[in-house]
């Protein structure tokens, strides 16, 4: 009996899903070597917020220094309001961040810099706005080289230093591990899929890291360690309920966490001499303003954040200084006395945490994720006071002391004073010309999982310069955001029919929304029609609407209509490290010379991109279906099994690595494709090699439970001879 060897990947991610329940999903559509994904209230609060500690007015003692040799824990939550944060009147769901913030200070005008998960940590780490160290989006940059971080800076002041990360959007690759003895960023080895379902890791797991490792250094040895939680971040999916809302719960959730490493460091006794800081990197929409996430404005509701500082000396108190995240690292720096970047946008808090006056500074901000991925205006802003400036083509002006909601725009009526803030805005360095960071190498893997958080892996769409107005702003546009959002859904539950629809309403409206495009041919591909996805982008490119990334969606269309040569044609000029997008076009075109068995063209391509991302899981899979296909199975052995180390739930992987072993060694082939079974349970192909493999060596008493599952399971449309073999060998 021969074998029959299913190849064929079959993946699904979740996306951003608006509206009433509060949740996002994602989906992915996947061939093989070739990834097709999909990107993806509470009243307003009262700007000074209320809370039990009173008005510092101890800790005159504190000065520069005060803390050295203290441990540092730097925890920052993904996507936290402050609202929901008990010490700024929220209720009941962070008791564990609660109880930090009455021994320290809680600062209660903290804000962003930017609401998006990347530039906003970068901020945290360097002490800089985005305008100045150049990230300004998720996944299409990495910070410079060059610029020190708060962990460099540790670093060389002795300290061991640790960082847990839970999403992949802070992969080291994006410049935030520089510094650190250990980055521990293994979100995709820990949790996920092949499909990229889950491109984080729960708050449980990161906080045990993050304790395992703090606990296993030496006693008296000093450390800093950045505990990132992302569990707040949509989707919500918190694996315990503790709360009715949806996002409250995965809040609740990563507190309860966050509490129980708190008790266990307390326990060691590794909190007695540590100075810790709990901030997040923005929060969260949840309808307000009519946007159900972040990233699209810039209101308080996202970004609003929680900053708290605690540690010895420092005395439980309020503060109503205006401060950013750009403010973490001098504080940190002057208060445990080490040497401090001498370029920095932020300033020591330490006279707050003194109960002084903290010299006024204006905080910048941005929000340049629809600029960047869908050439909308680009929205930058400054608060300066209780006064916040929005630049758009239709500006906005709000006293957010008294109108902490952002109901009233007062641009009309205060002309003088949105001049005078427009000026203050034109200080720092414009975002839109900033060069100041470097290319991050997107591979295959590091796409598909950025979009299955709901970020494009691309930047700017367009280099030729643009008036933009008010026809490009945001607020105009609300609703074909809304119907983008929509679209992924409705595709992601398999309306395909309805998808289609929305997304061609999406382009008509902005026939310049090149990633709606993108996924509007990856929608036509998983309906079956890669002829129609081949039409739209052919159409798409003679009207200008393309570019590299667009040009590589069109190579996979072209491979799904097995049209190898249009494909090849269509790959070979971006398939280049130098290009957006052009990791995956390599990949994909990797499947293209696979198909007409070039193995070594196919091999040239898969070693050169796994030289710039030695642990990719994919490039590793690709490359073992290669070595396979031309009858190396040692060597395809090898390659299945780095895939596997860099993410065990690569279900082609283990099924890839039962084939290579099935002649040398039967037994590890059978472990193998059970392992890819546990993964796709409805891979009928497996399920009949595993049970055909068992029953030919002897091995009758674990192959019937199989034989007689493939017998109720498999469409018999498909398997009806293999069926009828099954029901003879189980005597039906």
């Amino acid at each position: 009996m021969t074998n029959v060897i299913h190849t064929e990947i079959a993946e699904t991610a979740e996306m951003a899903e608006a509206a009433e329940k509060n949740t996002t999903a994602r989906s992915a559509l996947y061939v093989p070597f070739a990834v097709f994904l999909f990107f993806a209230s509470f009243a307003s609060f009262a700007f000074f917020a209320c809370g039990n500690a009173p008005r510092p007015t101890a800790s005159p003692q504190l000065r520069s220094g005060a803390l050295a040799g203290s441990n540092v824990l730097l925890v920052t939550i993904d996507t936290l309001r402050a609202d929901r944060v008990g010490a700024y009147g929220g209720g009941q769901l962070t008791p564990a961040i609660d109880a930090i913030a009455k021994t320290g200070m809680r600062f209660n005008r903290a804000h962003a810099h930017a609401v998006m998960t990347l530039p906003a940590h970068t901020s945290i780490m360097t002490g800089l706005v985005p305008a100045t160290h150049g990230v300004h989006n998720n996944g299409s940059t990495a910070l410079a080289a060059e610029t020190p971080t708060i962990a460099s800076a540790l670093h060389e002041a002795g300290y061991a230093t640790g960082a847990f990360v839970g999403a992949f959007v802070l992969d080291a690759r994006f410049g935030l591990a520089r510094g650190f003895d250990n980055y521990d960023d293994r979100v995709g080895a820990d949790t996920g899929p092949i499909s990229f379902t889950y491109a984080e890791r729960t708050a449980d797991r990161v906080t045990k890291a993050a304790g395992d490792w703090i606990l296993s250094r030496n006693a008296g040895s000093k450390w800093f360690c950045w505990v990132h939680l992302f569990d707040p971040h949509a989707p919500y999916r918190a694996p315990v309920q503790k709360a009715p809302a949806a996002y409250d719960n995965e809040v609740a959730f990563a507190d309860d966490q966050l509490g129980a490493l708190f008790s266990r460091l307390r326990g060691a006794g590794q909190l007695d001499r540590t100075l810790i800081v709990i901030l997040a990197d923005h929060g969260e929409g949840l309808g307000e303003h009519g946007e159900t996430t972040h990233g699209l404005f810039a209101y308080e509701s996202t970004l609003r954040i929680p900053l708290i500082v605690a540690g010895p000396s420092i005395g439980a108190g309020v503060s109503d200084a205006s401060v950013s995240q750009a403010d973490v690292l001098p504080t940190i720096a002057d208060l445990v006395g080490i040497n401090r970047p001498q370029k920095l946008d932020g300033q020591s808090l330490l006279p707050a945490l003194k109960g002084e006056t903290l010299p006024a500074k204006p905080v910048y901000f941005e929000a340049l994720d629809a600029y960047l991925t869908r050439n909308w205006a680009p929205l930058t802003g400054v608060i300066d006071g209780t006064w916040k400036y929005i630049d758009l083509p239709d500006a906005e002006l709000y006293d957010i002391a008294q109108d902490p909601g952002e109901k009233t725009n007062r641009v009309k009526d205060d002309g003088p004073r949105a001049a005078a803030l427009a000026k203050r805005l034109g200080e720092w360095p414009s975002p839109l010309a900033a060069a100041h960071a470097s290319n991050a190498p997107i591979d295959a893997d590091a796409a598909a999982r950025l979009r299955a958080l709901g970020y494009t892996a691309g930047q700017k769409t367009s280099n030729e310069p643009k008036k933009f107005t008010s026809a490009d702003d945001p607020k105009q546009l609300l609703d074909v955001d809304r119907l983008y959002q929509q679209a992924l859904v409705v595709s992601n539950r398999g309306d395909y029919f309805a998808a289609v629809s929305m997304f061609r309403q999406v382009i008509t409206r902005r026939p310049d929304f090149k990633i709606a495009y993108m996924n509007f041919a990856s929608t036509l591909i998983a309906s079956q029609q890669p002829e129609e996805a081949v039409k739209l982008l052919e159409d798409a490119d003679k009207r200008g609407i393309t570019d590299s990334e667009l040009k590589g969606r069109l190579g996979v269309a072209y491979m799904a209509a097995d049209d190898v040569q249009h494909a090849i044609t269509v790959l070979t000029p971006i398939a280049r490290p130098d290009v957006p997008g052009g990791l995956e076009a390599m990949n994909t075109l990797a499947g293209a010379y696979l198909k007409l068995h070039k193995f070594d063209e196919a091999r040239k391509l898969l070693t050169d991109l796994l030289a710039r991302s030695p642990r990719s899981a994919t490039t590793w899979s690709n490359l073992g279906m290669v070595e396979l296909g031309q009858k190396r199975p040692a060597e395809a052995a090898h390659a299945f099994e780095q895939s596997l180390d860099a993410d065990p739930r690569v279900a082609q992987s283990w099924e890839g690595l039962g084939a290579a072993k099935i002649e040398s060694d039967p037994s590890a082939a059978v472990d193998a494709w059970r392992r890819a079974l546990d993964l796709e349970p409805h891979n009928y192909d497996l399920l009949y090699n595993v049970a055909v493999t068992l029953h030919d060596r002897g091995r009758a008493t674990e192959a019937r439970p199989l034989m007689q599952r493939f017998i109720r399971e498999a469409p018999p449309t498909r398997y009806r001879g293999e069926i009828a073999l099954f029901q003879q060998w189980v005597g039906k």
